[in-house]
């Protein structure tokens, strides 16, 4: 028997059965959204100016992504492989300069 300061919980420590689960907020079957890692959408957009930096800023925000659970490994990769190809046009733009001498002649007119 309980008295009125006892109020019956539903749940007894000895009992097989356990607590009624808690309301999530929201509609049934709605989980907040996972956080966008802010670090690849940089790493994206840098991809187009900076190559170099964006396959920093790449492999930076595939490590946090893989330790933190947040969404963007797609963005990531993808500036990995934007940035790595201008990193790659821009060594043959380079190597083709110095090998040519430094030099490209062209004439204007007749």
């Amino acid at each position: 028997m309980t008295t009125p300061q006892q109020q019956p919980t539903g749940y007894d420590a000895w009992s097989p059965t356990p607590p009624p689960a808690q309301p999530l907020y929201g509609p049934p079957g709605h989980l907040p959204a996972a956080r966008w890692n802010t670090t690849s959408i940089v790493a994206l957009i840098t991809a187009f100016f900076l190559p170099l930096v964006a396959v920093v800023l790449g492999w930076v925000s595939v490590r946090q992504i893989a330790r933190t659970g947040e969404q963007g490994k797609p963005l990531a990769i993808t500036a990995l492989v934007i940035g790595g190809l201008g990193c790659l046009g821009w060594i043959l733009f380079w190597t083709a300069i110095i090998a040519g001498g430094g030099s490209f002649s062209y004439s204007v007119g007749g």
